[in-house]
């Protein structure tokens, strides 16, 4: 018997909810579209595995070891380093020293040495060069004093000598000296005894580039004029005396 209004049958339904349900909208079951998904994710690739280096390893460990024995060295120096006074600007023999002359510096500290503390420094301001003070030197006890140079009754007289001039010994200030007449070149040697005037070292200069070495000598008034005349000829040479007192 057909059924009644146009309404199906139970197995027609039933039927037909088996089919309907069964398909989705794209035509896939939701199973299918998982597994597609999984399927079009591309792997992850394994992490690359590292090449131990040893010489590399071995060469940190050196430059580590290094590095710790030089802020070590440097410590060590440092901390055996005084204070003491340096000569800055060079001071002639005899001129008065400025406070701008010297100026504090630190030195590896030396027995074989004997530079004036820093703490000194300010007792210097105001006396006069013994010798000759070159910028960059060390200022001593022996450096200065507070004579004026030359004394009265004293004069200075610079004495330019070649080192066939010279004694060997090297000339300190505060040596005692002759300057002597030599005879010209190929000439005679003196029958009488040569004429000779005494000095004293004040200063030392050189040698500079044309080998000339200026020594600078402290004789008395009378003798000074002489001295400087008989130097203009070139014909004297310094002789050394005892330097026993």
């Amino acid at each position: 018997m057909s059924p009644v209004n146009g309404t199906s049958s139970p197995d027609t339904a039933r039927a037909g909810d088996v089919d309907g349900g069964s398909s989705s909208p794209t035509g896939r079951r939701p199973e299918t579209r998982r597994a597609a998904r999984r399927t079009s994710t591309p792997p992850t690739p394994p992490p690359p595995r590292t090449r131990r280096r040893p010489g590399l390893l071995a060469a940190g460990v050196a430059l580590v070891a290094l590095g710790a024995l030089a802020a070590a060295y440097l410590t060590q120096v440092v901390g055996n380093t005084v204070p003491v006074v340096a000569v800055v600007q060079a001071v002639p023999a005899g001129e008065v020293i400025d406070r701008t002359d010297l100026a504090v510096a630190n030195v590896a500290a030396d027995p074989a040495l004997a530079p004036v503390a820093a703490g000194r420094l300010d007792s210097f301001v105001g006396q006069r060069a013994a010798v000759d003070l070159s910028a960059g030197s060390l200022l001593t006890d022996q450096s200065v004093t507070d004579e004026v140079v030359p004394a009265a009754g004293r004069s200075l007289v610079g004495v330019a000598l070649t080192a066939a001039q010279l004694p060997a010994a090297v000339l300190q200030p505060g040596d005692r000296v002759r300057v002597v007449d030599t005879p010209t070149a190929q000439g005679e040697p003196p029958s009488t005894t040569p004429a000779t005037i005494p000095g004293e070292v004040a200063s030392v200069v050189g040698p500079d580039d044309t080998g000339l070495t200026v020594v600078n000598l402290i004789v008395t008034d009378d003798r000074a004029a002489d001295l400087a005349a008989r130097v203009a000829t070139g014909r004297v040479a310094l002789v050394l005396d005892s330097r026993e007192r």
